[in-house]
Parts: C-alpha cells; structure tokens; sequence
C-alpha cells in the first residue's frame, strides 16, 4: 500500500447488479485501504435492495501482520423514511 504526504491508495472493486428493466438489485464493494488509525484494512461490503439486506465486514492488520475483525454487520437494510 503506498502512502505519501498523508494520502493513501485504495485499491478494490465496486459495482452494482441491475435487472433487464433497469432497476438496482445490489451493490457490492470490495477493497484494501488505511484505516482511521493508520493500519493496513480490508472492508467488504453488499447491499442487497431486493431481499432488503446488508453484510459489511472490515478487518485490520495488527502489529503481529494477523487480521482482526474490527467491524462487522449481518443484517437487514434500514429502509429511509419516506418526507411528506
């Protein structure tokens, strides 16, 4: 991972899955990042709109090089509030 002057690289992939009409089924990222505190971290993440879902799990390497979950969620979407 390359860092200079406070900037660091992101490498991964995003994307979204989309049906014959047009609409949005998912969306889905994957990438190699520095964390908040500087470490070297792993995040994925899927949102599934059709079956109202969400998986986001991020990982960081710690002093001895082994990755520790330091986030992680399984659970369904929170719908936003429609304004009236």
């Amino acid at each position: 991972m390359l860092v200079e002057e406070g900037l660091s690289l992101r490498i991964g992939i995003r994307g979204k899955v989309r049906e014959k009409s047009g609409h949005i089924i998912s969306k889905f990222l994957k990438r190699e990042k520095l964390s908040n505190k500087g470490k070297e971290a792993r995040e994925e993440l899927h949102i599934n709109i059709k079956d109202n879902k969400k998986y986001h799990h991020v990982e960081e390497k710690d002093e001895t090089g082994n990755w520790q979950v330091v986030h992680h969620e399984d659970e369904p979407l929170k719908k936003k509030e429609t304004k009236q």
